[in-house]
Order: structure tokens, then sequence, then C-alpha cells
């Protein structure tokens, strides 16, 4: 989440939560009004493709009420197409930039210069709309996951949340996945700061945090949340590691929260080793991306290079 770089240097955040799941939907009369009551400096979206329509009908809106207040829309979206988001910008009069890859350091940057009110045209990350025209700048290094501040996790509905999910809490202790599955936006991060930000290899994208402050952060948000009942790992690859797994496990079962979790895992970077430390710490579920039982679409189609007796393994493993 990007607020906890904005709180971090005296910032104050808000957040309208906009998901069917989580009914009323506010129609953009409401989204309007609660942006006045707030009085932001920015307003920033986060934008996922199925999202990407409402958010343009929201941004045209606010641009009406508010037309001198800098809007700033990024996501999974934006890094997938952000000239295409740019020109819609651009052409539409929606928003002034357009933040690519991973944006904690672009948005601090960002409203620490809109604060002085000094030029924010070579912010790195951002598309910068002004004069008619598009100016993209390159985008900076990955922020290390242990020097960023805590998460603002309560800044959404956490226990309203947690009781549609029915106890179901999730956390992230990584970032990054060093496959390139076709139909991943992993694929495409990599190769955007490849292409923008001078990325050489994997290996900068793949993050873990600490994993003291991975079971502090669990612990913590289950003594304000007595519904969980189990975390979800949403990692894209949570056992890409075996020591870092055997870590994780050893501290979990010695200061976690005492609930069951779930992982995510991939049958090449996982054993009967790893399926004994997981189990013994509570984990209940892993959870394996296959796709397709056919070698060959798996190969050919999907890019996920693995095995039918592989897959075969990992599942008597951790049925084991």
């Amino acid at each position: 989440m990007l607020f906890r770089s904005l709180r971090a240097e005296g910032h104050t955040t808000g957040l309208i939560h906009v998901t069917e799941s989580l009914p009323p939907v506010p129609d953009l009369a409401e989204v309007v009004a609660r942006v006045r009551a707030f009085d932001p400096g920015l307003v920033a979206f986060s934008v996922m493709s199925q999202q990407y329509e409402w958010t343009k009908r929201a941004a045209a809106a606010l641009r009406v009420a508010f037309p001198g207040l800098p809007v700033i829309v990024g996501g999974v979206h934006c890094t997938m197409v952000p000239d295409a988001v740019a020109a819609d910008g651009l052409a539409e009069g929606l928003w002034d930039y357009v933040c690519v890859g991973e944006g904690e350091a672009a948005l601090a940057e960002l409203c620490r210069r809109l604060e002085l009110g000094a030029d924010t045209a070579d912010v790195p990350n951002l598309r910068v709309i002004r004069g008619g025209a598009i100016k993209a700048n390159p985008l900076g290094p990955f922020p290390a996951l242990d020097e960023l501040p805590p998460e603002d996790h309560f800044l959404f509905d956490l226990e309203r949340i947690t009781h549609v999910r029915e106890g179901w809490l999730s956390l992230l202790a990584s970032r990054g996945c060093p496959y390139r599955c076709t139909y991943c936006f992993n694929r495409e991060i990599v190769a955007r700061y490849a292409l923008e930000g001078g990325l050489e290899g994997i290996r900068p994208y793949l993050r873990r945090y600490p994993v003291d402050r991975i079971i502090a952060e669990a612990r913590g948000l289950v003594a304000r949340l007595p519904e969980v009942r189990t975390i979800i790992f949403d990692d894209d690859l949570f056992t890409l590691d075996k020591a870092h797994v055997a870590a994780f496990c050893r501290a979990y079962a010695a200061e976690g929260p005492g609930l069951p979790f779930v992982v995510n895992a991939h049958v090449q970077t996982f054993d009967a080793e790893m399926a004994a430390a997981l189990a013994a710490a509570g984990c209940s579920i892993v959870k394996f991306g296959l796709e397709s039982g056919s070698p060959r679409v798996r190969r050919e189609i999907l890019d996920r290079h693995m095995s039918n007796a592989a897959i075969a393994a990992s599942f008597a493993a951790a049925h084991a």
C-alpha cells in the first residue's frame, strides 16, 4: 500500500474502498461528496483492468467538481499499458499523472513537490501530462521492503472485510516471482523495468519482508481482529526459497498468532522437507497453480515448464 510512505512523511491520507464485495457501492455523487469533505491536495486511484472504465467515469466526475485538483492513477493496469492510460488522460482530461510500477517512492516524491510548489515534471515512474503532451520518466529502483514503513491496514474497513471473508485475512510476505507465465502481470512488470528502468535480471524484483516483521504484523492484526481464523499469505510464490520458508516456519511456530495459514507454491520449488516444515508450523492449505493438465499447453501456450511427474510428487508431499 502506497499510503504508508505518505503517512511516514506527515501527510494525512484517506481511502474510498470501492468494491462490489462490500456493498453498497458508492455512486459518483457520493464519491464527489466524500472527496469534498476530505478536501485533499491530491486524488490517487489504484486500478486493476476490470476497474478501469469505472475509474475513468469517477475521474471525470471529480474533474468537473474540482477543476484544479491534481489526479494521479496507478496500479497493475497502468503498469501493463501506461501509454494507453496516459493517452486517455490527455484526450479526456482525466488525470495529470500515471504511475508505472511500484509507486511508494514516486507518490511520496510527487506529494513533496506539490506541497512545496516545485516542478513535478521529472518524478521517476510517472507519465506526466501537461501542455497537451505526455512526458515519460524512467523508472526508479524497486523499493527495499525492509526499509518501507509499516502498513496502515486499517485505512480499509478490516473488521467488515474479515467478516465478509469469514475470518480469512490476507497478508504479503514478499514481492516478485521468477517465472514468466504468459498470462501473469509479473512478466510485464519485469519487462517494463528492463525497458524503462535498466533492470538487469530478475533478482532485484524478488524481495521479502524480514521474517520478524511478518510475524509481528500478523500478531498485531490478529490482536485487533478477533474474528480472524486463517491467514492467507498471498505472495505470488511463497515457497521460492527453502531456507527462508524454514526460517519463517520456525518463527511462526514459536511466535506467530497461533492460527492456521495458507501459502502459494510451485511444484518446482516444493518438496517433502518443505511440506513437513509448513505442516509443523500450522499451514493448512498449499495452493498450486497448474492451469492445464496438458504438458503441451503448459509449455507452448502458458510458458509453465513443469512435468506431470513433478506435479504428482508435489501433491504427494503435501498430502503426506
